[in-house]
């Protein structure tokens, strides 16, 4: 956040005492037509003066002219046209603030000088032309659904930018604009004839006179430099977690609030929600400090922006009767007049300040509801609650559990208001599931009596309620004895709690807007925006700490994360929802949605598995140091592992060497093998990723992965195709041979030219393809062709490996391939990072004689203990045999789906480690690769986590934990064909 802006700072103020109805005005500042350059003009300008060609695509704007320039090679700018009204001082000005937003932290288009130098060139219509940066990203405006984040993002800038243009001056600020708000009755009064729609008309000078008579009764509001028009249209998207501003052409002095309003209007316009106009002036307030009269002038200002939205709209179209952009937007702005009229002032007064932790009218103080009520007294029923540990949400009577453990302990408990409640949330649905709480409960061990918190009217509401009213605040209290209706003040009794059979007592806590007689309790997140609006948040009321935004906080950890990460992290989706729990095969969200997770073969007992737990925290409360000390942990892990690998291939393996990742057990594993073998020369297939270490890196052949990797990769690694059956250059039942006689002829080849392979390493199941199994005899074949040269074969079982293919413990085993050295992680440490490698000793015993391995974490007491419960879970559990019942329904669901939907090309793999292959022609195997983006993207409202692989990804990856069942796996069909039947639709 940047830093805050108190009111007393302000450079200086104005009073909105000052604002009435005014005659008609003939201000021709307000009547702009836009600048007469057309495209082939505007085309003509970048030659001259930029020496730029391109193609140019013109953008809306009101009373300027704006294209978007491609050039050539790719590379994007704004050309911008002003009204000729603008002046070279102005311009110079728009400028100086856009240094001013950039240098805050926030992206600003800046300007591409001339040939000549200059920021911008003067026409002899006497408009500015000027090229400008342009931010990618695409404009909130292009979010097709409108939420709590969007809101909250405009707040966020909005703030932000007045912060940033904090006592900044220049002369060219100094303007007479019709957006100016403190100019808004003039405008309308100058502009209204044009509106023919009578009514409309009626609605405008109602309104516009209703708001500026509202604005007569405050005092002084903070005046500095705003941007004006900080509307869904010019904050961007930038990427990184970075928005970015554009278009300062309405910057100048205005009231601060103004910025504030203008950016709810913007809310107002996309959804009509009281709640999110809130969420965005809490953003704002974050950045800046609002007085009590801005807070009160917020609304009729917002009335005030629709009704200048309005006029000036119609005034667009009678003098630039052909200006589509004025005319497109003649509906959506006539929304935001429309919804802000609905909307008491008061009321959203109340709204505004509640959020803030203010009481809903200046100048009172709230007394307690109930004795000993206060934030102690919160039970919190959100994902991450402590009280949800090891699936309990699941449990019927979870949340009143929590509830009667805190009365044990403090005699009175509070529920939140806004919560996604988790014991609410069922399993993967594509009907999201209303667990968003509307409502405050309190509780109490014993006899409960309600206190006045503030003075108002006591209100019969039905049968056990009563409404305690003032003015726009109506607070419903649900569950109570009422002796007698009148008018009550502050710290008055209004009544004793019924109890219950148990002697607790309990009352339902409610701030009704509207429709006073529904009950609304609870909501979907998607309906939270509207659902909220007329059940806001009582909470400052009660004196309890509002519960956290689940959309302030993903907001927040997604711009931590890339500010954290940059741009070489890797994310999943392009609005990752925010993860704050796992349980088995489900990930939650912090809207408290069950996802079904069906990519995460790092976690192969399931997700915060119980008895992984208890082993983890028993050791880390005995005993971690690193490996070099000696304690019973290290050789119980390794032991376990050697055994494992020894029941495929019995008496082969005789150590294993633990290590951190994947990464680090290849690595391990390609110097063992260069070591023992005397020789350096890697043989591996394309398209493979092994990881991010040096040589794991140099042997990972991926374009995808590594985009680099054929320009990078070192003359040691040496490449054969990937043995896949199904795209490969060889195909057909003698594929198999075929592949393999190619890494025979690359052996023999390297032989010849004395410089022998010393090692072969592949997946056993080809993971970056989608889970491909080589063809039949390849892997065996190739294994003993390695070592009959003197040569290593390595088996990359990172992926595939500890049971996961449901046929076979271990990849290779299930192709009868005999291995040398075999890697394993991601099952193996259930997230938790731990890697091993397990070979022969006379491979080791090559190693130790260049030199001690050791590594500080690897092999620790708690990495090892980690890893036995591990490999001991997926025995005692029989995860290897549920891997193949449950892989066997999918199997059977996708050839299924295939049977019906062209785009399956095929079903690769087994078990637990399938891929669904989708291609736009079964014959040319054209990959669809845009549309499995499209099918990820769509598949996470169903509840589903499943992302792309492959070099094309065009390949749906299912290797999901393996406690996964048949109905985890028809959920997914389903969805799946609901989608896929779309995309065809769509076609």
């Amino acid at each position: 956040m940047m830093g805050r802006v108190d009111g007393d700072e302000c450079r200086s103020h104005v009073s909105a005492g000052r604002f009435a109805m005014v005659a008609a005005s003939s201000n021709d500042n307000w009547q702009r037509v836009r600048p007469d350059v057309d495209a082939a003009a505007a085309a003509a300008l970048l030659r001259v003066h930029w020496g730029i060609e391109g193609e140019l695509v013109e953008l809306g704007s009101q009373q300027d002219r704006n294209y978007l320039v491609t050039q050539v090679d790719g590379t994007t700018a704004v050309l911008k046209i002003d009204n000729a009204a603008t002046t070279a001082e102005e311009v110079d000005a728009q400028l100086y603030a856009a240094r001013l937003i950039d240098a805050a932290g926030l992206a600003a288009a800046t300007p591409l000088p001339t040939k000549a130098g200059e920021d911008a060139v003067l026409l002899p219509s006497g408009s500015h032309a000027r090229l400008q940066s342009f931010l990618p990203g695409g404009t909130l405006a292009e979010v097709p659904s409108f939420s709590e984040y969007e809101a909250r993002s405009l707040g966020d800038v909005a703030g932000a930018v007045v912060a940033a243009l904090k006592g900044a001056e220049h002369p060219g600020f100094t303007r007479e604009l019709q957006w100016d708000l403190r100019n808004a009755a003039e405008v309308v009064a100058a502009l209204l004839d044009d509106v023919t729609d009578e009514a409309r008309r009626a609605v405008v000078k109602a309104e516009t006179k209703s708001a500026a008579k509202a604005l007569a009764k405050l005092g002084e509001l903070p005046v500095q430099i705003i941007h004006g028009d900080l509307t869904d249209d010019n904050v961007v998207r930038v990427g990184g977690g970075m928005l970015g501003v554009i278009d300062l052409g309405d910057v100048g002095s205005g009231w601060r609030v103004a910025e504030l309003a203008v950016a709810i209007a913007s809310v107002l316009q996309r959804t009509g929600s009281l709640n999110l106009a809130a969420a965005t002036v809490a953003e704002f307030a974050e950045h800046v400090e609002l007085t009590d009269d801005e807070l009160a002038a917020l609304w009729p200002l917002v009335r005030l922006r629709g009704a200048t939205l309005v006029v000036s709209g119609w005034n667009q179209l009678r003098i630039d009767a052909d200006n589509e952009y004025a005319a497109e937007r003649m509906e959506s702005e006539w929304r935001v007049l429309e919804a802000a009229a609905a909307i008491d002032d008061e009321l959203a007064l109340a709204v505004f300040r509640t959020t803030l932790g203010l009481p809903h009218r200046p100048g009172i103080e709230y007394e307690r509801l109930a004795r000993g009520l206060g934030s102690k007294a919160i039970v919190a029923l959100a994902p991450e609650a402590t009280e949800f540990d090891e699936g309990a949400w699941l449990r019927s009577g979870a949340a009143d559990d929590a509830i009667h453990e805190r009365l044990e302990r403090r005699q009175i408990a509070a529920t939140r208001w806004g919560e996604y409640r988790l014991d609410r949330a069922a399993t993967p649905s594509p009907q999201a599931p209303e667990s968003r709480a509307l409502f405050i409960d309190v509780i109490a061990a014993g006899p409960l009596e309600l206190i006045a918190p503030f003075a108002g009217a006591l209100e019969y509401a039905g049968e056990d309620a009563v409404d305690l009213v003032d003015g726009p605040v109506r607070l419903r209290l649900r569950g109570l004895r009422v002796e007698d209706v009148a008018s009550v003040e502050a710290g008055d009794l209004v009544g004793t709690a019924r109890r219950s059979k148990d002697g607790t007592s309990r009352v339902r806590v409610q701030w009704i807007a509207g429709a006073a007689e529904e009950q609304l309790d609870w909501c979907t997140a998607a309906k939270a925006a509207v659902a909220a609006s007329l059940r806001p948040d009582p909470s400052t009321m009660l004196g309890l700490e509002p519960a956290p935004s689940a959309i302030a906080a993903t907001r927040r950890e997604r711009r931590r994360r890339d500010a954290a990460l940059g741009k070489a992290s890797e994310r999943y989706y392009l609005s990752p929802p925010l993860i704050v729990r796992g349980w088995g095969q489900y990930l939650i969200d912090a809207e408290a949605r069950p996802l079904l997770d069906l990519v995460n073969n790092v976690t192969a007992i399931g997700h915060s598995h119980p008895r992984l737990e208890r082993a983890a925290s028993a050791q880390m409360r005995l005993l971690n140091t690193n490996s070099r000390f000696l304690y019973g942990a290290y050789a119980d892990y390794a032991e376990a592992l050697v055994a494992r690998a020894n029941r495929a291939w019995p008496g082969e393996f005789d150590v294993a060497v633990p290590v951190n990742s994947g990464s680090e057990a290849v690595d391990l594993a390609l110097r063992m093998a260069q070591v023992f073998s005397g020789r350096r020369g890697v043989i591996v297939p394309r398209e493979a990723y092994h990881g991010w270490t040096f040589a794991s890196d140099a042997v990972s052949t991926s374009a995808f992965d590594n985009p680099s990797a054929a320009e990078n990769r070192p003359d040691w690694v040496h490449l054969v195709d990937a043995p896949n059956a199904y795209r490969g250059p060889f195909r057909g039942e003698d594929a198999g041979e075929q592949y393999l006689a190619q890494v025979r002829e690359q052996l023999d080849s390297l032989a010849a030219e004395g410089r022998p392979a010393g090692a072969f390493i592949c997946e056993s199941v080809l993971g970056n393809a989608g889970g491909v199994i080589p063809p039949e005899g390849y892997l065996a074949g190739v294994y003993e062709a390695v070592r009959a040269q003197g040569g290593v074969a390595i088996a990359d079982e990172v992926q595939v490996g500890l049971g996961r293919l449901g046929a076979a413990y271990w990849g290779a085993a299930m192709q009868d391939a005999r291995p040398d050295i075999i890697c394993v992680a991601k099952a193996a440490g259930n997230a938790f990072p731990i890697g091993a490698v397990i070979t022969r000793r006379e491979i080791l015993d090559a190693l130790a004689d260049e030199g001690m391995f050791f590594s500080s974490a690897a092999g620790t007491p708690l990495s090892s203990v980690v890893g036995r419960t591990v490999l001991d879970v997926i025995e005692d559990e029989r995860l290897q045999a549920r891997a193949a019942r449950v892989g066997a329904r999918f199997s059977a669901r996708m050839s299924e789906l295939a049977q019906r939907h062209e785009w399956i090309g095929a079903v690769h793999g087994i078990g637990l480690y399938q891929g669904v292959e989708l291609v736009r022609d079964r014959e040319t195997l054209e990959p669809a690769t845009e549309e499995v983006a499209l099918l990820c993207e769509r598949m996470l409202p169903h509840g589903m986590i499943v992302q792309p692989a492959s070099e094309r990804q065009n390949v749906l990856k299912f290797k999901p934990p393996m406690v996964i069942d048949e109905a985890d796996v028809d959920a997914f069909a389903d969805a799946l064909d609901v989608e896929l039947a779309r995309l065809t639709a769509e076609r």
